[in-house]
């Protein structure tokens, strides 16, 4: 969270039962229906146009020479009638009607021709204001729709708590940066200590990622232990309650670890000395005591007040042979290194110890402070597992889940004992490793996995493969084929015939005469597109994905159910003060098909916008054929 002042009035948001990783988004805009009236498309001009535009301009001079005849024609009949007197005067005006008749067909033939001929370029102007009329009338009608759309998802929310699943067991979070793990156990573990009333946490990350979650459950008034390791150690209840059998256990499992099979014979050599003092020592078995009879073993220097005088003579003389403790020697020695480190860490008093109980109600921390990597360290973190081990073992009450952050360096074969113990006592279990290398890819996996942000690119492979593949079908190969034709052809024939017989005084003429004129136009055009899908095996998550991933996100995949559930959460504290959280899960809601907002629109159910609005009526071009008759030029002129 941002700081402790500001965060105090989101506590209620926080300690809400429901044990979760964090909050996963759902846009509300996803719940919006697409506006389903299409976007208007500008008409092409019709080939009729183009057709009579193509003839109007074929015939043009044909028409002209046909008012030419018309008038000479005109002008020879009224000569030949007699209708206007033969004087000059009269001459004038025949050839002056004559050339009027020519002059205007002529004209009245040219304006139609032009008229018809700019025929598309009209029909194109025509349809553009048609096209910007409905452009308008689309865009004010969608921008409605979509502002009730707008208004109808506000209310739905959009975080919702990424809850375990009840039958998780073991939680692994692997990956992950200092402020991403401090983030998860704040929101984490606050959900764990509102549901379980307890939890114990052991953080051997080498830094105070439980900082946070200490403040917020004080702030809460749950009742908080913190314990420092390795300083404090010793005021624990770790192994202070733990009989020799026990005891001796935990010490051979820390010392060795992860030893292979060869190594067997030495860990029983060490289970048979530290046995051995063990019964030696009696009821009051420690370590501390543990580590002086070992010493006086070896017969090192110093008092050992931890022992009797009659302690030491019976260590000395009657425990071991000489010629064990020759042959021992190695094994003493070991067992001395390992034990020496300890000696002041446990050397608590009777009254100090027992006063930090793990597994009790509230917060129990125990956290690791010293970031160097050491012997001793290691040492430490596999006796306070075997110790944790020893105390599931015990009869009393585990109460609420084991969170153990910084698990990498511990065994593999002890990370599954402390499984098993924790499935059989019913307690969770939660795993944090900040690599998946060694022992972490060998013990991921038991249950429910979060994966965080792996840089090492060897490792987010690993995480890739373990998340798994799937067959998908994608686009392979895209085909667009365009092809067009286009045809023109014309043709004009004149005939003519003029033939003259008979006797010298009877003659006979005939006279024939054929016009034909023919005109062809073709247009075509071709589209093809054509595209084809193949089936591949490709990672549910790609590694480029898990290394790019923000320090508050995380990928939890599930298993076990019967299918593999991948999911993206973020686990940071802030989001419960974004608007549209709940601190439960998302409801579920159908999404919407476009088919069916289409038909809720056109049918006018309640919620959606009329078709028509009241400031931007649907425009109305609707032609008919007597409007384009009327622009066409008359049928005789053709």
């Amino acid at each position: 969270m941002t700081d402790s002042a500001g965060g105090s009035k989101y506590l209620d948001f926080l300690f809400v039962e429901g044990e979760r990783l964090g909050w996963i988004f759902r846009d509300r805009n996803r719940y919006r229906y697409h506006f389903p009236e299409p976007y208007p498309t500008l008409e092409p001009v019709r080939d009729e146009v183009f057709f009579d535009a193509a003839t109007a301009k074929v015939d043009k001079w044909r028409r002209m020479r046909r008012w030419v005849g018309i008038g000479f024609g005109v002008t020879v009949v009224l000569l030949c009638l007699g209708i206007v007197g033969q004087g000059p005067s009269d001459l004038r005006v025949i050839l002056a009607i004559g050339l009027a008749v020519m002059v205007g067909g002529a004209w009245h033939s040219w304006s139609n021709s032009r008229y018809a001929e700019a025929g598309p370029e009209r029909e194109r102007e025509k349809q553009l204001r048609r096209y910007e009329a409905h452009c308008a009338w689309w865009e004010e009608l969608r921008e409605q729709f979509d502002a009730e759309e707008r208004e109808r998802v506000s209310g739905y929310l959009e975080w919702g708590a990424a809850l375990l699943p009840p039958t998780t067991r073991r939680v692994d979070i692997v990956g992950g940066s200092a402020w991403g793990w401090e983030a998860l156990l704040t929101v984490m573990g606050a959900s764990m200590l509102r549901t379980r009333g307890a939890m114990t946490l052991v953080d051997f990350s080498g830094e105070p990622a439980c900082h946070e979650l200490v403040w917020l459950a004080r702030a809460a008034s749950v009742d908080v232990t913190a314990v420092r390791l390795p300083d404090q150690v010793g005021e624990t209840t770790l192994l202070s309650q733990v009989d020799g059998r026990g005891l001796v256990d935990s010490l051979v499992e820390a010392m060795h670890g992860d030893a292979p099979a060869g190594r067997r014979a030495d860990r029983a050599q060490d289970d048979r000395i530290l046995s051995t003092v063990c019964r030696a020592l009696g009821e009051d078995v420690t370590i501390r005591r543990i580590a002086a009879a070992v010493s006086v073993l070896l017969d090192e220097p110093g008092d050992f007040p931890e022992l009797s005088e009659a302690e030491r003579e019976h260590i000395t003389d009657s425990l071991f042979s000489d010629e064990f403790r020759r042959q021992a020697h190695p094994n003493l020695r070991r067992i001395e290194s390992h034990l020496y480190p300890l000696r002041e860490l446990f050397a608590a008093t009777d009254q100090e110890q027992g006063r930090h109980d793990l597994g009790k109600p509230g917060l129990t921390c125990l956290v690791y402070e010293n970031a160097a990597y050491n012997v001793r360290e290691e040492l430490l973190k596999e006796l306070v597992l075997q110790g944790l081990v020893q105390r599931l073992t015990s009869p009393e009450p585990f109460a609420g889940p084991l969170v153990i952050a910084g698990a990498d360096d511990l065994s593999h074969r002890h990370i599954e004992r402390l499984t098993d113990l924790c499935v059989r006592r019913g307690v969770r279990l939660v795993l944090m490793f900040r690599h998946l290398r060694d022992s972490a890819v060998r013990a991921v996996g038991a249950d429910v996995v979060a994966f965080m942000r792996l840089s090492n690119h060897e490792e987010a492979a690993r995480a890739a493969d373990f998340i798994g593949r799937q067959h998908t079908f994608v686009l392979s190969q895209l085909t667009r084929t365009l092809g067009g034709s286009q045809t023109h052809s014309q043709g004009n024939s004149l005939g003519f015939s003029d033939q003259t017989s008979g006797a010298l005084w009877q003659k006979h003429v005939s006279v024939g005469r054929s016009w034909t004129h023919t005109r062809t136009v073709a247009d075509s055009t071709n589209w093809n597109e054509s595209q084809s899908e193949q089936r591949v095996y490709e990672y549910v998550v790609e590694p480029r994905t898990l290394q790019d991933l923000p320090d508050y996100a995380l990928i939890e995949v599930t298993q076990g159910t019967g299918r593999l559930s991948v999911r993206s959460v973020e686990c940071n504290p802030d989001i419960i003060s974004l608007p549209r959280v709940t601190t439960g899960p998302l409801p579920d809601l159908p999404l919407p098909d476009p088919a069916q907002a289409a038909a809720a629109y056109l049918s006018g159910e309640p919620g959606t916008p009329p078709r028509n609005l009241p400031g931007q009526p649907r425009p109305d071009y609707d032609d008919d054929e007597s409007e384009w008759a009327e622009e066409r030029y008359p049928e005789d002129w053709r």
